[in-house]
């Protein structure tokens, strides 16, 4: 029986989900230089004429090789230690000379002393500033980041065996700007006070097998990116996202811009967050013990908005009960999101979410609601209404583990009843039919369309989403919010 459902849901949900992409525009308008507010610069989109680099089977005929002294190594690294050169990341980096290079990193960890260095001259006077550059970042590139690969184009740095392991006292881990085709693959990346890896208006990249462990904000992240694959990852412990993917190219369904896959996010505050996440397609992962599994949102000023065209499918979203806001002290998560959620769209459009095992999450399984445009700075009265259409809900599976086990959510759907053609349809339940708030939904061949509160939302519950936006590290209860504690656990 659970396998009849699986089928007749994952074939409708893709019918639907063709149907969605094939219906979109075919032309995406130009979009502002403007701040993200998640990196350390506005941010531009490349010009998205590249593709995303293929892997290089080992060993490279145009590479260099770094190593730490002592150690165990057998196969490929021990055939490869005869020809190390350098013992820190950035030396190999640095002396780069041919395009498409690898560099091979064997096993050890990289604190990469070089980098730590007092910075001198003009750096010097740069030094305490948050806000840099392109050009500012490159000639200073050790300021914010441990290792920085700036202007480099199909640049391949891989790890060899187990134990490759990048930590060290900077803002940034690794951060590749500007660098088209940079593919990073079995390296452990952990400790960086911001974000473990940053790929910063670059143009075909790889995450292949990288680990990101405790980062103060996002373990991978991904800022005015296109043709990116992050995969096979493992992201845990970070202080906002585990994945993060603000900017992403936004092709209006055209295209895909960034894919996600295979990866495990947990025990992160937000297990993946695309902030104008447009055109991203995030599939086969597992989004497990964070605070909120997956969030999309329109809540910023960005490059791209408002967000659309996102695809969530074949995701394992469950058991993201974990409450960072409790006694943290001066660590409290920089931003409210729903504590027991798996995953929330916070004003976007166009979006599909197919085929999702759902479960255990005690407040809700999927929720969506809409953002005024006023709160990302756009004061134009007729784009105030621009978020929270055309999202479709399909064949999803909640409150069932895949092994067919009950673990109900609080509520499977949570909407807050504002915008135009949205849809739920074919979605199954552990309660028999999906637990929903408002407890009708709008089907697919009926999508939502007018009603008492399709303009500005159910005040019950917008009133919620306000009081919640006014959280602060400072301001850790506001007032009417209430979604910063665990629920209860839901009755089996």
């Amino acid at each position: 029986m659970r396998r009849l459902l699986v089928a007749v849901v994952s074939a409708v949900s893709m019918a639907v989900l063709t149907s969605s992409v094939l219906a979109s525009p075919a032309t995406a308008a130009d979009q502002p230089v403007v701040s993200p507010a998640v990196t350390d610069r506005p941010v531009a989109l490349p010009a998205g004429t590249y593709h995303v680099p293929v892997y290089r089977p080992a060993p490279a005929t145009s590479r260099l090789v770094v190593c730490k002294p002592g150690g165990n190594l057998t196969g490929l690294a021990q055939q490869l230690a005869k020809e190390c050169a350098y013992h820190d990341i950035q030396a190999a980096v640095d002396a780069v000379r041919q395009r498409g290079t690898t560099i091979y990193v064997l096993p050890g960890t990289y604190r990469e002393q070089p980098s730590l260095a007092t910075p001198s001259g003009p750096c010097r006077a740069l030094a305490d500033r948050t806000t840099l550059s392109y050009e500012q970042q490159h000639a200073c590139p050790h300021l914010r980041n441990l290792i920085s690969v700036s202007g480099l184009d199909d640049l391949q740095i891989e790890g060899v065996g187990a134990g490759v392991v990048v930590e060290g006292d900077k803002p940034i881990g690794i951060r590749a700007d500007r660098a088209d085709g940079f593919y990073l693959r079995g390296v452990t990346v952990k400790g960086f006070a911001e974000d473990g890896v940053a790929v910063v208006e670059t143009d075909g990249y790889v995450l292949d097998q990288v680990a990101a462990l405790n980062d103060g904000e996002h373990g991978l992240a991904a800022y005015g990116t296109d043709h990116g694959v992050i995969a096979d990852c493992e992201a845990s412990g970070n202080g906002d996202a585990g994945i993060a993917t603000a900017s992403a190219s936004d092709q209006r369904g055209t295209r895909l811009s960034v894919e996600i896959r295979g990866c495990r996010s947990h025990g992160n505050l937000i297990g993946y967050s695309g902030t104008a996440g447009d055109s991203v397609y995030v599939h086969d992962n597992e989004f497990s013990a964070n605070a909120t599994g997956a969030v999309l949102d329109s809540s910023v000023q960005a490059v791209g908005m408002p967000q659309n065209h996102a695809m969530f499918v074949a995701n394992r979203v469950f058991s993201n009960n974990a409450d960072p806001y409790r006694d943290c002290g001066t660590k409290c998560p920089a931003r409210a999101v729903p504590v027991g959620t798996g995953m929330l769209l916070a004003g976007g459009d166009e979006n599909t979410y197919a085929s999702n095992f759902v479960y255990d999450n005690w407040r809700y399984g999927i929720a969506q609601h809409w953002i005024p445009a006023s709160r990302r700075g756009e004061t134009d009265p007729a784009k105030q209404r621009d978020t929270s259409h055309g999202n479709r809900y399909v064949g999803n599976l909640m409150g069932v583990t895949p092994s067919g086990g009950r673990a109900p959510n609080g509520a499977d759907f949570w909407w807050d009843e504002q915008g135009d053609g949205n849809c739920w349809q074919n979605n199954a339940s552990s309660w028999g039919r999906p637990r929903s708030d408002p407890a009708a939904l709008p089907d697919c061949d009926h999508p939502s369309s007018g009603g008492p509160y399709a303009q500005l939302g159910n005040p019950a519950k917008t009133s919620v989403v306000t009081a919640c936006a006014a959280y602060t590290p400072g301001r850790r209860d506001p007032k009417g919010c209430t979604w910063l504690t665990t629920p209860p656990r839901p009755a089996a």
